[in-house]
Formats: structure tokens, sequence, C-alpha cells
């Protein structure tokens, strides 16, 4: 066994220590979290290339980071796992053409990753369209306002609002507010929120 793997496999077995004054949530947790999804990423990027464990301690070698099979395995599988010292995950991240940041951050699947995107659009979909109910609202209320004050441009007024939505109609359906202020409804003074 290499020298390299003998001296890894010795620190497993040591706890992980904490600075003076550290906690539960502290560095050593971090350090936790990295380790742990490294080796992830060990067991995610090896089965996405196909290859087996001894496959992958043999590319490790070569690249200069001499590993053997058994600890390739015990890293990602091992009851408790392998530690992966800092020589170790440089290679990793060197064979499978990662960042050392990315290798040590969490694994995501392609499918994760296109799962958090599409949620991220629903999100930012969601927010974009209550601000835009809440601005409409606001300038409805604006709209109406001007009528109470102005009776003898209420017409005029909502025959330009009826002409420029006219355009957007063909996009978008009208919402019930702007529906309601083109029939000639009073309008809230304040921003009406809905459940739909």
């Amino acid at each position: 066994m290499p020298e390299q793997d003998k001296a890894a496999e010795g620190s497993s077995d040591e706890p992980v220590k904490e600075e003076p004054g550290g906690s539960a949530t502290g560095e050593a947790t971090v350090a936790g979290l990295s380790e742990e999804n490294a080796a992830e990423r060990v067991r995610l990027e090896r089965e996405r290339r196909g290859w087996s464990t001894g496959e992958l301690a043999k590319r490790m070698t070569e690249a200069g980071y001499p590993i053997n099979q058994s600890s390739v395995w015990r890293i990602e599988s091992g009851e408790p796992r392998r530690r992966i010292n800092l020589n170790e995950a440089i290679g990793f991240a060197k064979v499978f053409d990662l960042s050392l940041e990315d290798f040590l951050g969490p694994s995501t699947s392609p499918e994760e990753k296109i799962m958090q995107e599409l949620a991220e659009h629903v999100v930012q979909g969601y927010r974009l369209a209550a601000q835009g109910a809440e601005f409409t609202t606001k300038a409805l209320a604006a709209a109406e306002k001007y009528c109470q004050d102005f009776p003898h441009n209420r017409k005029r007024l909502r025959g330009k609002i009826a002409i420029g939505l006219s355009f957007e109609y063909r996009r978008y359906a009208p919402t019930p507010l702007v529906q309601e202020f083109l029939k000639g409804g009073k309008m809230p003074a304040e921003p009406v929120h809905t459940d739909e």
C-alpha cells in the first residue's frame, strides 16, 4: 500500500478537533460537510463516467496522486467513510476536471440542476407577477382618484387605458381588476390580495 494511503488511513480514526470556543455549528461541522460532499462527489463523478473504483484509482495514480482501489471504495462506501486528504482532493478534482471548490461543494446531478433552475424560474415568475399586480393596483387606484378629482375626464382616461391595453390583450388576458375599472367600477384605494 502506498505511503500516502497509509498516512491518510491512519488519520481516518482521529476525531475532528474543534478550535477553542468552537461549537456544533462551527468549523468542524463545515469541514465534515465538505468531506461528506467530497465523498459523494467521488461516487457521483465516477459513476457518471462509467468508471470502476479500480479505473478511478488507476487514473489518480497516473495523474500523480496514488491511491488504491480499496481506498476509493472506502471513501465512497466505508462505515465510517475513509477521509480524503488534501492531496487526494486535489487529485480527484483534477481527474474529474472540476475546480477544487466544485469538488468539495454539494454534489448535484443534472436532474437536480434542471429542477433547481425550474423552481427558481417559477419563484421568479411569481415574484414578478405579484410585483406587477401590486403596481397595476396602485396605478388603477391613482387613475380612479384622478377620475374623482376630474370627473369630466373620466371617459377620456378610461379610453386611453383601454387603447393601451388592447395591444397587451393580444399577449396577456386582462386581469379582473382592470376589467372592472374599464367597465366603470370603483377601484380600491389599497392593493387587493386575492387567492387565485
